[in-house]
């Protein structure tokens, strides 16, 4: 026989771990030993987790990760629309900046038309001196 002996804190966990409803192959990789090696312990210590244990365990996981899945489905289908309503919100602001700017620009125009009607001396001056008479004329 070529396996290595097996300590009495090493067959603690083992029993620990099939108290906790891990599978051979689970407890094997955490302790570094082969499956097989695992499942003849739990045998002859009278651990065995019959197969029926052990796949009733893997359905119940089974059932826990599929419910995971469908509430982060739910959560995913919830953000979406989360999204989808406030790329709506994004675009009622863009629009009313849009419809203030061309309002803004309108308006700018006119006032300047108005005041090169009232004072065109205003636009024959250039550089400094236009730009404090406009001020001037905008400030009173």
């Amino acid at each position: 026989m070529g396996g290595r002996r097996t300590k009495k804190e090493e067959l603690t966990q083992i029993e620990t771990m099939t108290k906790e409803g891990l599978t051979c192959r689970e407890i094997a990789q955490r302790l570094g030993r082969s499956s097989a090696a695992i499942k003849n312990l739990r045998y002859k210590k009278h651990l065995v987790a019959r197969a029926e244990d052990e796949t009733k365990v893997l359905f119940q996981q089974r059932d826990e990760l599929s419910n995971i899945v469908k509430r982060l489905q739910g959560e995913k289908r919830v953000l979406s629309f989360e999204i989808d309503y406030l790329k709506g919100e994004k675009q009622t602001p863009e629009a009313a900046i849009r419809t203030d700017k061309a309002l803004l620009q309108v308006t700018l125009t006119q006032g300047l038309m108005s005041l090169k009607q009232q004072r065109p001396d205003l636009f024959i001056l250039s550089g400094p001196e236009q730009m404090a008479m406009l001020l001037k004329a905008f400030l009173k």
